[in-house]
């Protein structure tokens, strides 16, 4: 049977002896882990006259762990370059990033990131890589190489510069359509240097943002060449902090989730959703997996590292409890996760987090967080067949998140800096309000759109998207008139993807299938009277942020809605055999700011109308996820409430006969009932508790 890869970070300090190490890796084993990430994988404090050395401590680590029976990720790059690539008997000052003054980039006390651009730097990469792999290959507990853990990189040296005009070439074409589109009068590529000159035009800032973020592809796509030219049949990870479209706090590292994901063979996320006492919403975790598992290729994922405890000693708002590790394992296990590791396994014993995370005390001994992660160890390896072959079920419905949506909200919020999140907590409040009705969702891009992977989803969500080009737009159409539903809000194609304004609005080259056009905005007087629709309709909902004036010129559109002033509020244009719904103001960004339970009554009408949801809990307290197999389905319920719930959850499209329900977290069979292709299941949660369900039936 296939194992779940379930472990934790060690961090090698130089204070451990062998025997330390290996005394870690056994308690780690007691625990029921079966993989540690080992960093660094480079041990420059060894005794010189080792004949393996800097790999002696490694290659022991690994012997180790083979007679053990655990798999070991050597992690190539963690942040501190002194111990990995760029040991400071190596480093010289020119290595450093530069910042955007002309300075070096050396004042940072957590994170340290040198000029992966540099050709010498280049070098002490590509030749630690292949020294690591060539040390290490030779070992069967070695699973891969995580070769840079938390991406980032910025710099504003003359090799970047170089690569960036080389990118504007490749994008643009000729120098003519560069400064057209940046409007400018360039001769020459090589005339162009940084510049913040966003007057005329946004483009300069938005191209930088889109090149960063594709130059650490690059950097990625280099590093993976050096292993593989050794070792070319494991793995290479990296990992983001979070996801892109869940959080904007790491849109300057930069993150592109996609990016990281393409140039990669797995990709993983350091994820720490407790830094308070509060810690992160419930949805707002859910929405972070969600995220990564629509941008990689497979939908596998890793857990790269999982918060294990507080951040340091002075920090004890960031206290993880038990209850917290398995809501996070099982919610990130439940949406795709295909390799859980703690960040990380003891307490640090120097640095600024010293005495912070750590499964295990000062001494080793166990808390209840590593008894509580032996439990969750214990059902992954019961259940290992379920864990690592089923899948997270298709939704119906996706939300479209637009890298370049996102930046050019960027670029026209510099000057509106309270408002510089508005694209992403749109997104956010779009998704709560689906989640907290057990409605999922995957995001999908533009190119998904364009290439028609759309079409595997009924409905379509369009939030704030403020760029549709005439390609995007043919797109959207073509999705409509197959019988999609597409339900827009807020900005709607203010401009094309070269940041001109569209003349037609709202939709850009969408507006001619609307039946309405855009005459003007208006920040007040925003509610929306809803037209009933059955005697339990909900009669209105609050707008937000603005609102478009629009004046209706083809009677096939149809006002579902309307302001107080008769202007149209919300619109349905039939397209094909499906349609547009348009709410003309900031819907989903207001439910995000003031969480209204009117907009949740208008979405539960939307989810009858038009059958957004999979399955169903009874009790709306109740938040529910499925993975789904040939030969059975795991249904994940959690209780985030301080009472016991007990409920029944509806399961539909199980048209195959039911074997066997049973709760395989509490080991006991549960009397499920099924009639035709739905069955319902009767569930019982103690308070902040996680449940599992078992469903069997012949494939």
């Amino acid at each position: 049977m296939k194992s779940f890869p379930y472990g934790s970070v060690l961090k090698v300090q130089r204070e451990f002896t062998i025997e330390t190490i290996k005394k870690k890796l056994d308690d780690m084993n007691q625990c029921g882990m079966n993989f540690v990430v080992i960093w660094p994988a480079v041990f420059w404090w060894e005794n010189k006259a080792n004949a393996n050395y800097p790999f002696q401590t490694g290659i022991e680590i690994l012997k180790h762990a083979e007679q053990i029976g655990m798999k070991v990720i050597m992690e190539l790059a963690g942040q501190i370059t002194a111990l990995e690539y760029a040991p400071d008997f190596l480093m010289r000052e020119e290595y450093y990033a530069t910042k955007a003054n002309g300075t070096v980039d050396n004042d940072k006390i957590i994170f340290d990131y040198l000029n992966y651009n540099h050709p010498e730097v280049k070098q002490l990469v590509k030749k630690n890589y292949t020294d690591v792999a060539n040390a290490y290959k030779g070992y069967a507990a070695l699973y891969g190489y995580d070769i840079l853990n938390e991406t980032m990189f910025t710099s504003y040296d003359r090799y970047t510069l170089q690569l960036f005009r080389g990118w504007l070439e490749e994008k643009y074409g000729t120098i003519d359509r560069l400064n057209e589109v940046w409007d400018r009068s360039y001769y020459d590529w090589q005339q162009i240097e940084f510049t913040y000159w966003l007057w005329a035009s946004v483009m300069p800032f938005v191209d930088w943002e889109q090149f960063r973020k594709a130059n650490v592809g690059m950097i990625l796509n280099e590093w993976k060449g050096y292993v593989k030219s050794v070792d070319p049949d494991r793995p290479t990870i990296a990992d983001n902090i979070n996801s892109m479209i869940a959080t904007d706090n790491f849109y300057t590292r930069p993150h592109d989730d996609w990016n990281v994901a393409d140039n990669v063979d797995e990709y993983g996320i350091s994820f720490y959703p407790k830094e308070n006492l509060v810690g992160q919403p419930h949805y707002k975790r859910w929405e972070t997996f969600v995220g990564v598992h629509s941008a990689t290729k497979t939908g596998r994922f890793w857990i790269s590292e999982l918060q294990s405890h507080h951040r340091n000693m002075f920090n004890p708002n960031s206290i993880v409890y038990p209850y917290e590790l398995k809501w996070w394992n099982w919610e990130a296990i439940s949406h795709g996760a295909k390799g859980m590791i703690y960040w990380k396994w003891d307490p640090f014993i120097k640095g600024i987090q010293t005495a912070g995370r750590g499964l295990v005390d000062t001494q080793g001994g166990f808390t209840p967080r590593a008894h509580a992660a032996a439990e969750i160890a214990d059902i992954l390896e019961a259940h290992a067949h379920e864990f690592t072959t089923y899948e997270p079920e298709q939704p119906r419905a996706a939300i479209l998140y637009d890298k370049l949506t996102h930046d050019f909200t960027k670029a026209f919020t510099l000057t509106v800096p309270k408002e510089t999140n508005i694209y992403i907590n749109s997104i956010a409040g779009l998704y709560e309000s689906l989640w907290e009705l057990n409605i999922p969702v995957k995001f999908i891009t533009p190119e998904d759109v364009k290439s028609g992977k759309v079409n595997e989803f009924q409905t379509l969500f369009l939030t704030n998207q403020l760029a549709i080009g005439p390609e995007l737009a043919a797109a959207i159409k073509d999705f409509a008139e197959q019988g999609g539903t597409v339900i827009a809000d807020g900005k709607f194609g203010e401009i094309r993807e070269d940041s001109v304004l569209n003349e037609e609005l709202p939709g850009g080259a969408l507006n001619s299938e609307l039946g309405y056009r855009f005459v003007d905005i208006d920040p007040l007087n925003l509610q929306i009277s809803l037209e009933a629709d059955g005697e339990k309709a909900i009669t209105g909902i609050p707008g937000y942020f603005e609102r478009k004036i629009l004046s209706i010129d083809n009677s096939k559109a149809e006002v579902w809605g309307s302001y107080s002033d008769h202007h149209p509020g919300v619109l349905c244009s039939p397209i094909g055999k499906g349609r547009i719904i348009y709410i003309s103001t900031m819907l989903w960004y207001g439910y995000h700011m003031e969480p209204n339970p009117d907009v949740l009554k208008w979405v539960q009408q939307l989810d009858a109308k038009y059958s957004l949801s999979l399955h169903a809990a009874a009790d709306s307290r109740l938040k529910i996820c499925t993975l789904r197999g040939e030969d059975g389905l795991l249904l994940f319920v959690f209780n985030y409430t301080d009472e016991a719930v007990e409920s029944e959850v509806v399961l539909n499209g199980i048209s195959s006969k039911l074997e066997s329900a049973s709760n395989i977290t509490s080991g006991s069979a549960v009397d499920a009932r099924q009639q035709q292709d739905q069955v319902v299941l009767p569930v019982a949660l103690q308070s902040k508790d996680v449940a599992i369900y078992k469903l069997s039936w012949r494939g």
